[in-house]
């Protein structure tokens, strides 16, 4: 939509109860059902269907096709009032799905601030998506799923229920994963951590001192042989006095299914 088409197309149809901005611009054929509340600075492109209960914050793209508000995709889900709430400055490209929460998990699936979600991606219901996460195309994550801050989910990625994938973590395509994905790892394959992203790390602004802290860490937790309780006490030990260390600790530490683990046959250690 131009900047010199109406603000609101006419054939867009915006139920009673939305409250939209008076600067949001709605293109062709958008449906907004239910209770739905815009934020300023949105803009809504052709045939997007947002359904309530739903809050959109301030300055989202929201693409083509894309819907947001469905039912969650859950076999015992009885039609209970459940929402998603949305932050500020993301972009939903083409055909996003994102689906509402469950009674059992919260009954709110969360999206914070300046994400991008590329064309063809779904976000499950009770989801909890931070700030600056990148999903690429057709990558995928199911229920009560966890992305922590600039993470990078790569195309065809599938991520299995109540998995989390920690801060500047990134995921090579086609991965899959069933477990915990650490804070500034790199992963690739079936539950498979290949290196550190000292790319990213280094881009975060995160100290020399503390990205050394953390490839020291790295090889006590999956290099050394050592059970996940002994290897925690160690690095703790050790280097417990560097927050990123600490997060990382923390992070493998909370995990409720196990983290990915260093593969035997990988070639080698990429990043370290």
């Amino acid at each position: 939509m131009s900047d010199h088409s109406p603000r609101i197309h006419p054939t867009a149809i915006i139920g009673p109860e939305a409250v939209v901005a008076e600067d949001v611009r709605i293109g062709p054929y958008v449906v907004i059902e239910g209770q739905v509340t815009v934020g300023e600075g949105c803009l809504i492109e052709p045939h997007v269907v947002l359904r309530g209960p739903l809050k959109i914050g301030r300055n989202n793209q929201i693409g083509s096709g894309t819907i947001i508000g469905g039912d969650p995709q859950y076999r015992a889900f009885k039609n209970e009032v459940t929402s998603i709430e949305i932050g500020d400055g993301n972009n939903f490209r083409e055909f996003v799905t994102i689906n509402r929460g469950t009674v059992e998990g919260g009954g709110v699936t969360r999206i914070g601030n300046n994400n991008y979600v590329m064309t063809g991606a779904h976000i499950a219901h009770d989801c909890h998506v931070h700030n600056n996460v990148t999903m690429i195309n057709y990558s995928a994550i199911a229920g009560h799923v966890e992305l922590f801050d600039n993470c990078l989910i790569s195309a065809f990625v599938g991520i299995q229920q109540r998995s989390r994938v920690g801060r500047l973590a990134m995921m090579g395509g086609h991965s899959r994963s069933t477990k915990d994905i650490p804070p500034f790892t790199l992963a690739q394959g079936h539950n498979t951590v290949t290196g550190l992203n000292l790319v990213g790390m280094r881009r975060a602004g995160i100290p020399r001192t503390s990205i050394d802290a953390v490839r020291k860490v790295f090889k006590i937790l999956f290099l050394q042989g050592m059970t996940i309780t002994k290897a925690i006490d160690e690095a703790e030990k050790e280097y417990g006095e560097i927050p990123e260390v600490r997060e990382m600790i923390e992070f493998v530490r909370t995990s409720k299914i196990g983290i990915s683990r260093l593969r035997s046959s990988n070639d080698e250690v990429r990043e370290l």
